[in-house]
C-alpha cells in the first residue's frame, strides 16, 4: 500500500533554490527593507535562497516566507497588481525570476508547476482560516 502522504512529501520538498540559482539576478536585501508594495506592477517572482520575508496587508503579517519558497508569482500568473507588501524580517539573498524564465519553467522544470500549484493552494486555504 503506497503512503500518499509521503508521496505529497516529497514534491513540497523539492528545492527550487537550485533551479532559480542561475536563472537571472541574485538580490541581497536586508532586513527591514521592502521587496515589493501591495498594488506595484508585478514583473518577477522571487524564489527565497536564504532568510526571511513577511508578506504584509497593511500591517498585518498574512505569511512568512522561507528559503526554497516562491514570492510574487501569482502576478506572473494573472497578470495583476501585486496583492500584498513582501518586507524582509532578516537579512535575505533572492533569485529573481522574470515572466519569461517563469513561463520557460513551467514548461520545462519538473516539478516547477506542481510546487507553485501547492504553494498557491497552500496561501488560498491559509488566508481562508485567517478570515
Amino acid at each position: 500500500m503506497s503512503n500518499g502522504g509521503s508521496e505529497r512529501k516529497k514534491r513540497a520538498d523539492v528545492d527550487m533554490r537550485a533551479f532559480a540559482k542561475g536563472t537571472g539576478a541574485t538580490l541581497k536585501v536586508q532586513a527591514g527593507a521592502t521587496i515589493f508594495n501591495r498594488g506595484d506592477s508585478g514583473e518577477c517572482m522571487y524564489i527565497v535562497q536564504s532568510g526571511t520575508i513577511d508578506m504584509l496587508i497593511g500591517d498585518t503579517v498574512i505569511e512568512t516566507i522561507a528559503a526554497n519558497e516562491a514570492l510574487g508569482f501569482m502576478s506572473m500568473i494573472d497578470d495583476q497588481p501585486r496583492s500584498s507588501t513582501a518586507r524582509a524580517r532578516e537579512d535575505c539573498e533572492l533569485s529573481q525570476i522574470d515572466a519569461r524564465t517563469f513561463r520557460f519553467m513551467l514548461d520545462e522544470v519538473p516539478n516547477f508547476a506542481p510546487y507553485i500549484l501547492g504553494v498557491l493552494a497552500r496561501r488560498i486555504r491559509g488566508m481562508s482560516k485567517a478570515m
